[in-house]
């Protein structure tokens, strides 16, 4: 058994390995792209964006760590099938569990390692990312705005402008939405130059040569009517406001950036001293979080039979199955985590759903299995 168990771990470790990588640099390279982007488009130097996408590698590796698993169990246990590897042991008196043994001992540390991962260093990498936008803002807002790019970047403005030099925009279009996302006002002028006021928090925008369209909203707040749209003015030169502090409002209860010790501080606390605030989100997310962390022993309870039952040997067979199975898995528990503000549905326990129905599968597939 030593020698089937060190062939087995050789296997699944060395195929793990060199999927995860692949898996994982071609996550990170979507957002290369992005910072290819900035580097042309803005003035941001260039370790800072690198720096952007290293902190998004921890995220990527909660998934393509599960994901790597899975498909190098799929590869290496459908070859063993299909080559009548496992026929054999079993004929010579080995049962499917000390087959396995290897398998579900490589999936216990990579769970070990995706609940370090989610419960402290994703959110920390998260926060630091936040805290990198601010000083940013704090130096150089404009670094955040792309010409020919309409900017998002500040809730409840969009900003277009054709061309960027130093703190001059030219050819510049303001749009001013309301709380539903209607557009209230526009603004367009030839040029604009940008100032920073620290002290409230605010750029202030110089508008050259400005005119401005008021769109006044019905009583229901529906959209728009074309037909009452009017003149708002019309000055050589006008300076806007467009308030930062969104940007500066450092939320400290932000789950995404809060580690699983600190949401279960919190849990505690609204359990001993109620606020009235609801506690579901904070339930669901530290639900989510373990649920998340023990996907890779999920996969292999399900992967493992589907590769011994369909006796495959192609890679690219077992990848692409390994990667349908990580797309339902996570699809059903994103619904879990949209379900979070309705408490009366027990989303902290539906988030569970994914785990208990893909090892239900896998527990009956090996029960199948074992008796063949």
């Amino acid at each position: 058994m030593t020698l089937i168990h060190n062939y087995i771990y050789k296997e699944i470790v060395l195929l793990t390995g060199a999927i995860i990588g692949v898996l994982t640099f071609l996550l990170v390279a979507v957002n290369m792209v992005k910072v290819v982007q900035l580097i042309m488009y803005t003035d941001l130097p260039i370790w800072i964006t690198l720096q952007f996408v290293l902190l998004v590698i921890p995220l990527t590796l909660t998934i393509t760590i599960p994901a790597g698993l899975l498909a190098a169990v799929m590869i290496v246990f459908g070859r063993m099938s299909s080559d009548r590897e496992l026929l054999a042991l079993k004929a010579s008196g080995i049962g499917l569990a000390p087959i396995v043994a290897p398998v579900v001992v490589i999936a216990m540390g990579l769970t070990v390692i995706d609940y370090w991962l989610v419960a402290y260093v994703v959110p920390e990498c998260q926060k630091e990312s936040n805290e990198m936008k601010h000083e940013i803002v704090t130096n150089n807002p404009l670094a955040l705005f792309n010409p020919e790019v309409v900017g998002d970047k500040i809730p409840g403005w969009r900003i277009y402008f054709s061309k960027k030099e130093g703190t001059e925009l030219d050819d510049v279009l303001l749009w001013q939405l309301s709380d539903d996302g209607h557009v209230q006002a526009s603004v367009r002028a030839d040029r604009a130059v940008i100032n920073l006021d620290l002290e409230h928090q605010q750029l202030v925008m110089i508008l050259i040569n400005e005119r401005q369209e008021v769109y006044p909203g019905d009583n229901d707040g529906d959209v728009r009517d074309a037909l009452k749209v009017h003149w708002g003015g019309k000055s050589d030169q006008f300076p806007e406001t467009v308030s930062l502090n969104s940007f500066y409002d450092r939320v400290q209860r932000r789950l995404a950036w809060m580690t699983l010790p600190e949401i279960e501080d919190i849990i505690i606390a609204m359990q001993t001293a109620p606020t009235g605030e609801q506690a579901s989100p904070y339930l669901t997310e530290l639900q989510a979080r373990i649920s998340v962390s023990i996907s890779a022993f999920t996969f292999i309870v399900v992967g493992i039979p589907l590769a011994i039952q369909t006796q495959r040997r192609e890679t690219s067979w077992g990848i692409v199955f390994a990667l349908a199975i990580v797309f339902m898995y996570y699809f059903l528990g994103t619904v879990g985590r949209g379900l979070k503000s309705y408490s009366a549905l027990y989303p902290e326990l539906i988030i569970w759903m994914p785990n208990f129905l893909f090892q239900s599968i896998g527990f009956w597939l090996f029960y199948r299995a074992n008796r063949r």
